[in-house]
């Protein structure tokens, strides 16, 4: 485990294996790292994986909002900074796809590779509202206000999160409404491939978009699955993986 000093807050990431080819895994809103235990082994057989609590999530810590996509791409390129790497693949879930993403645009020479999981690069206007929805309970509510926002009435999963830092996240996804991805695609110049479980609430359409503007991007329907490929399919998640870093 290493701790990444920030300005003022810290990142807990880990290490496992030795590469290249280097994987950065980046967990989903009110996940952590441990959710990627599943392709842990795989990825480290290959080479060297890595993973990280995002800021405000599991042992890591937050600066106070308000953030924007391009802070949270910089906190990936930290932690690769923190080992000396200079290039790896993200693997990116939902939010964490968004960051990667983000992170192919704006740091492009540290980005070898994207495996984007039920994520997006653009929003709605209902969309975003859920994403104002689920601000506006953290700031009010805290995790018991969020809990209920992300993952419905009467849930009982543990979120091991900062409620500020998760509202903050929020607010910067809800930007993508105003602000879309979708118009730089075309500029992501490494291999990509994008995976969506058949059952995914998110729907295949986001998926697509993400597919059809990146250059040589390959779509994956994983059929049955829903939104935590890397715990429902984690073979698909490695199969992807492997085919990015072969080009």
């Amino acid at each position: 485990m290493r701790i990444v000093q920030r300005d003022g807050y810290a990142l807990v990431a880990e290490r496992h294996g030795k590469g290249p080819p280097h994987v950065l895994c980046l967990h989903g809103l009110a996940d952590t790292r441990a959710i990627w235990t599943r392709v842990f082994p795989s990825f480290v057989a290959s080479g060297a994986f890595l993973r990280v609590d995002q800021r405000g999530h599991g042992d890591s810590s937050s600066p106070d909002p308000p953030y924007r996509l391009e802070d949270l791409a910089a906190d990936a390129v930290a932690v690769l900074d923190s080992w000396s790497i200079d290039r790896a693949v993200l693997v990116g879930h939902s939010m964490g796809g968004v960051v990667a993403l983000t992170a192919a645009l704006a740091f492009p020479g540290r980005v070898a590779g994207l495996v984007l999981l039920g994520t997006t690069s653009q929003l709605n206007a209902p969309e975003a509202a859920w994403y104002e929805k689920i601000a506006a309970a953290g700031e009010t509510q805290g995790i018991d206000g969020i809990r209920p926002a992300i993952f419905g009435a009467g849930s009982e999963r543990e979120i091991v999160a900062d409620a500020l830092a998760i509202a903050g996240i929020a607010r910067a996804l809800a930007g993508l409404h105003r602000q879309p991805l979708t118009p730089r695609l075309g500029e992501v110049s490494c291999p990509a491939a994008v995976l969506i479980g058949e059952r995914d609430p998110m729907g295949v359409a986001a998926s697509n978009i993400l597919a059809e503007g990146m250059p040589g991007a390959r779509l994956t329907v994983v059929p049955g699955r829903g939104h935590w490929l890397q715990l429902e399919a984690p073979e698909a998640v490695v199969s992807a993986a492997d085919a990015v870093l072969r080009g």
